[in-house]
């Protein structure tokens, strides 16, 4: 491996960064002119569900060969060459997007292109940061977060306003394009350090036999594959929920989201701080551990806390406690601080699970270890999701939290089980974790 310091990458990893937050801008544009397209045709409910099944198949049916190119080509070339995917379609878009069936097919297209861009981007960490990759990692979840927000907060709305869809495709092609230049300079100045990091080989590069192997064999990277994916399932079923939450049970409108939204956001702010500090390899089972317990609390208050508050106040015949749950909105008060951990848990599992991976796969394997994440992550929540839809349709958002609680709980206490089992069989003590996979070279 390049015997350069971590410090000498600075201007390595400034690209990297810079890509990042350009990749985040640029997509959210190209997404809302696509949900505007779809949503403004003769089949609006067709045509966005459609979008919906198209950006979702190709990272169930292509996610694994995509790791498999970020592998062979390495994680420099595998992040430009999927940079390059991405952009193609976006730049056809120009001419092309015109309504509901356009829309699913450029959608397709695009995250075909995900499939390399992604695991390729994740890889390339290690070989930018030889220590500290939590502050990497941390680094880019909030780059990615400001990236969403300016993309689709404020120049997607403002591209509208000056020229409609037509505008906002060719800002979201603008910024790709700037996009493909940042990762070949990037792939270009990382090609002696990438290079240990790639496949040796075609038929290396296809084979997962290894990588199912490193998950077989690794129980920290099988308990941050749970962690990732319970997190997207959390976050994507408070999504579902939350209208549900804010109208039925806080009897509030959708302006109140703004009081829960702030203690999230500083929650979230908060976890990628304490990450990008203190997160290391030896603390990575610690964080995710925590982060999964923070998120069967949060989801429990979420469900009963208040019924508690309320049935003390009205037992205990304390007049203070009484006068002080008569005046406040309980759930409201419940929902605030739970807010904020949910924020913290969130952001410190996707830190620690990315940390972990990172630091645990084979060199070569990076872009397929990732791969097989990213791949089961979105499958496993497909059905999940439709199930917490229909029940917060049916039941209510407190069975739909308290169901969330459950499968949290349960995972937990399995992925404890398996990791306690797993370092039973290696004779290790439990707070020894394994070290990270020796690199080429190095």
């Amino acid at each position: 491996m390049d015997s350069r310091e971590p410090s000498s990458l600075r201007f390595e990893r400034a690209l990297s960064y810079a890509a990042r937050f350009t990749a985040q801008t640029s997509q959210n544009i190209w997404l809302a002119a696509l949900f505007l397209a779809a949503g403004t045709g003769a089949k609006p409910a067709l045509d966005l569900s459609s979008l919906f099944i198209a950006m979702l198949l190709p990272s169930i049916l292509l996610g694994l060969p995509g790791g498999s190119i970020a592998d062979r080509l390495g994680p420099g070339r595998g992040y430009a060459f999927g940079a390059l995917l991405r952009f193609l379609p976006v730049a056809a878009g120009i001419w092309l997007l015109d309504g509901g069936t356009s829309a699913w097919v450029l959608a397709f297209l695009y995250s075909t292109g995900s499939q390399v861009f992604t695991p390729a981007e994740l890889a390339l960490v290690r070989p930018l940061q030889a220590s500290h990759v939590g502050r990497v990692h941390s680094w880019l979840a909030a780059l990615q977060y400001a990236g969403q927000a300016a993309g689709m907060l404020v120049l997607a709305p403002a591209l509208y306003f000056l020229g409609g869809p037509t505008a906002m495709v060719i800002g979201a092609a603008v910024g790709m394009s700037l996009l493909f230049a940042l990762t070949v300079v990037l792939a270009v100045r990382v090609a002696p350090l990438a290079r240990a990091f790639a496949a040796g080989s075609a038929r290396a590069a296809l084979s997962f036999r290894e990588t199912i192997a490193f998950f077989g064999r690794e129980s920290l990277a099988r308990y941050a594959l749970v962690a990732l994916g319970l997190k997207m399932v959390v976050s994507k079923g408070i999504v579902v929920a939350l209208p549900f939450y804010l109208e039925r049970d806080l009897g509030l409108g959708w302006e109140a989201m703004a009081y829960l939204f702030a203690p999230g956001v500083l929650g979230v702010l908060a976890g990628l701080w304490w990450c990008s500090r203190e997160l290391t390899l030896a603390r990575a089972h610690e964080v995710l551990r925590l982060g999964l317990l923070g998120l069967l609390v949060a989801l429990a208050a979420l469900t009963a806390l208040d019924y508690g508050i309320t049935a003390v106040a009205q037992y205990s015949h304390i007049p203070p406690v009484a006068r002080l749950e008569a005046s406040m909105n309980t759930t409201f008060a419940v929902a605030i601080p739970v807010a904020f951990l949910l924020g913290v848990s969130l952001s410190g599992l996707l830190i620690a699970g990315r940390v972990a991976l990172t630091e645990t796969a084979p060199a070569g394997q990076h872009g397929r270890v990732f791969a097989v994440q990213l791949t089961l992550t979105e499958t496993a929540i497909s059905l999940p999701l439709l199930a917490l839809g229909v029940g917060t349709t049916y039941a209510g958002a407190r069975v739909t939290l308290a169901a969330m609680a459950l499968l949290v709980g349960g995972f937990l206490l399995l992925a404890e089980l398996d990791r306690a089992r797993f370092l039973r069989r290696v004779g290790q003590p439990a707070d020894l974790l394994p070290r990270p996979a020796a690199s080429p070279g190095a």
